[in-house]
């Protein structure tokens, strides 16, 4: 059975042209029970989708911890302004 892992985090923004890009983002790691604080170096591409006038961005981006350099995937909930680590 497949489930779904869909981490609430805190994320460091900037902003340039009108967009909102991550820098940096800190989750709550329950299978380590730690938070991990993570750097972003690259983002890949950032995909949107459009419901109801409400636009969910979904960010693909590397990011390092540490030395150990992973792919990540962050969620913009356009609701509530909340993001998510997928």
């Amino acid at each position: 059975m497949l489930t779904s892992r869909k981490y609430p985090c805190e994320v460091i923004t900037y902003c340039k042209d009108g967009r909102v890009y991550p820098l940096k983002f800190r989750y709550y790691a329950v299978d380590q029970a730690r938070y991990l604080t993570v750097d972003v170096e690259k983002i890949l591409y950032v995909s949107m989708k459009d419901k109801n006038g409400l636009k969910e961005m979904t960010y693909h981006l590397y990011g390092r911890r540490k030395r150990l350099k992973e792919r990540y995937t962050l969620y913009l909930d356009p609701r509530y302004k909340t993001w998510w680590v997928l």
